[in-house]
């Protein structure tokens, strides 16, 4: 059988550092994470420093940290400890850095044999190192070798300027010997959060049950142990434009707990929302974490909503507008419906119950912005497949500058059930309108919306007919 290739580097010799700042305690951390993928992290260490300068390394830095936000403070003895310089060393060690730096520099490279062949040992200065090729000079002469083929590399030592992990080095003065509990906060991007709701309605399409969990996704390039936990809600402003936040997809529907205490403690800050995790939690790099953060509510009222919007002026949702009508799940964030919170951005995924055989099943889901507590939330489910609405326009008059349309609308209702459709005829803001007259009555939602409720029995046809007139003046 062929032998598995493999590539493997070896250091022949490992060179210590003259550092100060050894780590002699557990580290605290706080961790604060906001919802467009950044973060504040807060690390308290104790350090040992001697009397005068010290250079002084600070590993297990996110590697997305950024360095001009650091802030170095020692807490033990406010003012003892000063940091005169700051480099952030991220070039880490991995094969094409180290090869990179041993050019020209003597190297041993063992190539794999095969078949009969043994394998075989070549000592000489590498001249490049490009693309899957390695090129040394050798006694024997100029050996190019591919990368494919080798089976070891052998340096002499590690270069100075390489790091294992991403490090802050410090050029620190301190004013006697001995050690210090120091923190140091900066901020990383590439971890973040987003809120995931999950709301399940009951047989009629009366209420729901609602939960919520925070998604966490760290790709910081660091691991956060233990940390003290807290989220921020808001759009809070920054300079650079944020990245966007890539998550796992979390479709499953998690059981409704009882009253329990939340697992967060939100309160208002500042002029957004702040979440604080009433326990320890540990972060690691490369890690999407879920966490409930709000307290499941059961019997939400709630009412299901049948919307068909038309307009000349835009295809707000895309497709055939003249066909679809919308489903929308509408419930009041209130505490007297049970809820009253403030809820942050997020996803919600709405499930039903199947009767035959007591399952959940996905049925539809919305975004909704950050939403305080006595909003009204309207979810748009998707279409229904039972309804179908017909569009047809009957007559279009324009004299002077006014415009007079007649419009009939055709409702089919194939259910086995009646339905109120909500029938929007949408206008454009920069436009004057009223309803010339109409076979149902209609209520002016708002400035740009005549909305007609129109009644559809069982497996029923009703046909709305309407003359709307509208300039771009006002007569």
């Amino acid at each position: 059988m062929k032998r598995e290739k493999f590539y493997s580097l070896v250091l022949v010799l490992i060179v210590s550092s003259y550092v100060f700042g050894v780590e002699v305690s557990k580290p605290s951390v706080g961790l604060t994470i906001y919802n467009d993928n950044f973060a504040v992290v807060r690390e308290g260490r104790k350090m040992n420093f001697e009397k005068g300068q010290n250079t002084v390394r600070f590993t297990d830095v996110a590697s997305a940290i950024d360095p001009t936000s650091v802030k170095f403070t020692c807490l033990s003895a406010p003012g003892a400890v000063s940091v005169l310089e700051q480099n952030y060393e991220y070039d880490l060690v991995n094969t094409d850095s180290l090869l990179k730096r041993y050019i020209d520099k003597d190297v041993k490279v063992v190539v794999q044999g095969s078949g009969s062949d043994a394998k075989k040992v070549i000592e000489g200065k590498l001249s490049a190192a490009v693309g899957q090729d390695l090129i040394l000079q050798s006694s024997n002469g100029i050996e190019v070798i591919e990368r494919k083929n080798v089976e070891e590399i052998a340096l002499k030592e590690l270069p100075d300027d390489l790091v294992t992990r991403p490090t802050l080095v410090w050029l620190t003065s301190a004013e006697k010997s001995g050690e210090q509990l120091c923190e140091v906060t900066y901020t990383t991007a590439a971890i973040g959060w987003k809120a995931d709701y999950t709301a399940i309605l009951n047989k009629d399409d009366t209420a729901l049950d609602f939960s919520g969990w925070v998604t966490i996704n760290n790709d910081s390039g660091a691991g956060y142990k233990d940390a003290t936990l807290k989220l921020i809600a808001g759009d809070v402003r920054r300079i650079q434009p944020p990245m966007s936040i890539v998550t796992a997809g979390f479709g499953e529907v998690r059981a409704m707990a009882g009253r329990a205490a939340p697992a967060f403690e939100e309160k208002s800050f500042m002029e957004y929302h702040m979440y604080t995790l009433g326990r320890k939690s540990t972060i690691n790099n490369n890690q999407v974490k879920q966490i409930e953060f709000i307290e499941p509510a059961e019997g939400v009222n709630a009412k299901k909503v049948y919307v068909y919007e038309r307009s000349d002026y835009w295809n707000t949702r895309g497709g055939d507008q003249n066909k679809k009508v919308m489903v929308k799940i509408e419930f009041e964030n209130k505490k007297e419906n049970k809820l009253g919170i403030a809820l942050p951005k997020g996803k919600i995924r709405v499930f039903k119950n199947d009767p035959a055989d007591n399952s959940l099943q996905f049925v539809g889901e919305d975004e909704i912005d950050h939403t305080p507590k006595d909003e009204k939330l309207s979810l748009y489910i998707g279409d229904a497949f039972d309804i179908v609405a017909e569009h047809t326009l009957v007559d279009n008059k324009e004299q002077f500058g006014k415009h007079r349309e007649s419009h009939k609308i055709e409702l089919r209702n194939r259910k086995n059930e009646e339905v109120t459709v909500l029938v929007d005829e949408k206008f454009a803001r920069w436009v004057y309108w009223e309803v010339e007259k109409s076979t149902q009555d209609y209520e002016k939602k708002d400035a740009y919306t005549a909305r007609f409720p129109v009644k559809v029995g069982a497996n029923a046809t009703v046909t709305l007919e309407y003359t709307v007139v509208w300039s771009t003046w006002k007569w």
